[in-house]
């Protein structure tokens, strides 16, 4: 799904002549699959990401479930519209912040597509089912290992949550700071019913969003670590070379 993402045109940067305008935030390239650090975070995964799993704890079911359900852009929208309430800014400069925060989402989804199908990386789902073909002895397969979330149906790395919620997160720290906030996110899990979060600090709801994809089976950590350098890069870019406030403007 989203082969096509990697083509939609950028809202706030320049594509180069030639190449991909996304060449310059990609990450590297996950790790080798006889690595350490993949074998670390395959057993992170496969213990506290299966739908059946004892070592989950209740809050990180909930977090995963409730991340499943609500993107980065309805994440940080409402984020975004609770800052500029707390602050009171004109209009204009809610206007702006909001179109920017968009932006830096929207190009860091379409750089973090791109970098998803130049690597093409197997999902835990694959990955733990078929460790057998990882070459990798210390990995154990479970031909019956069934993620707590819906696995999605392109490829892993890296995290597009991590990589959209760092890039609406980057641009709203240079707006109203990393912390010192009062932040309530709600939203409805089926079967579940309205769930509501309180967080302090945009780190922790970007905290709590690579936890919900590992908790919910759905990616490696390596995968979040690569979305949010990459959508921190990008919300930094547009930030610099969009939209730039007129003198004494806020």
């Amino acid at each position: 799904m989203f082969a096509n993402w990697p083509d939609v045109r950028p809202f706030g940067i320049v594509p180069p002549a030639f190449g991909h305008w996304a060449e310059a935030f990609r990450p590297g390239p996950p790790p080798a699959l006889t690595s350490n650090r993949y074998t670390k975070d395959y057993d992170e995964v496969k213990t506290v990401g299966a739908l059946s799993s004892t070592d989950r704890p209740a809050d990180r079911t909930t977090v995963a479930q409730f991340y499943a359900v609500s993107s980065p852009t309805f994440i940080f929208h409402s984020v975004a519209r609770q800052l500029a309430q707390a602050r009171g800014d004109s209009l204009s400069a809610n206007a702006r912040n909001l179109a920017l925060i968009s932006v830096a989402t929207n190009d860091s989804l379409i750089a973090s597509f791109w970098t998803k199908y130049y690597y093409n990386f197997w999902r835990p789902y694959n990955a733990i089912r078929a460790s057998i073909d990882d070459a990798n002895p210390k990995t154990a397969a479970d031909s019956d290992f069934t993620p707590l979330i819906a696995t999605p149906c392109f490829p892993s790395y890296p995290s597009n949550h991590a990589s959209g919620s760092n890039a609406a997160a980057e641009a709203l720290r240079r707006m109203y700071g990393a912390a010192g906030h009062s932040i309530t996110l709600s939203n409805t899990i089926p079967g579940v019913g309205v769930v509501t979060l309180g967080y302090t600090s945009l780190e922790q709801i970007c905290d709590d969003v690579d936890d919900a994809r590992i908790y919910g089976g759905i990616h490696f950590r390596f995968d979040q670590q690569a979305g949010v350098g990459l959508g921190r890069g990008v919300a930094t870019s547009i930030i610099k070379n969009n939209l730039k406030p007129i003198h004494g403007q806020r």
